[in-house]
């Protein structure tokens, strides 16, 4: 009988390797597949971040300098169709504007090509001055 003792511990020990083995293959299986997922991951990402910076970060600062004008023309201008402001004049209201309510400044040709394109009423550049809309006073 001993000789079926041994055989039956080895085949013990086999078993206990195999199973090891098993739970080894398993665990390498879910590592393998965690850093799949991660690389995958880290490819949306980065796709994600480069759609942010080339194209929604652009609309964003886009959507700021108008929403700065809008505000700037709804605020601090008055309709006037006989009144004329020089155009200095009007961009440095507008920076002051900027200025005080905490808005990024954008630059005077910038500003003009989209206060240009306001309405009700249409501003109008002739000569240098604005033309239909007057600076609010302090009283306004």
């Amino acid at each position: 009988m001993e000789p079926s003792e041994p055989v039956t511990d080895k085949e013990q020990k086999i078993k206990n390797l195999e199973q090891d083995l098993n739970d080894l293959r398993q665990g390498l299986a879910v590592v393998t597949d965690y850093y799949r997922d991660l690389k995958t991951a880290s490819k949306q990402q980065l796709a994600s971040l480069e759609i942010d910076d080339g194209i929604v970060k652009p609309l964003m600062e886009d959507e700021l300098e108008f929403e700065g004008i809008w505000s700037f023309h709804e605020e601090v201008l008055v309709a006037d169709p006989l009144a004329h402001v020089p155009c200095t004049a009007m961009y440095e209201a507008f920076v002051e504007f900027c200025t005080r309510s905490g808005r990024r400044v954008i630059e005077q040709e910038a500003f003009e090509f989209v206060f240009e394109r306001m309405e009700n009423p249409k501003p109008a550049c002739e000569r240098g001055n604005w033309i239909g809309y007057r600076l609010r006073t302090a009283k306004e």
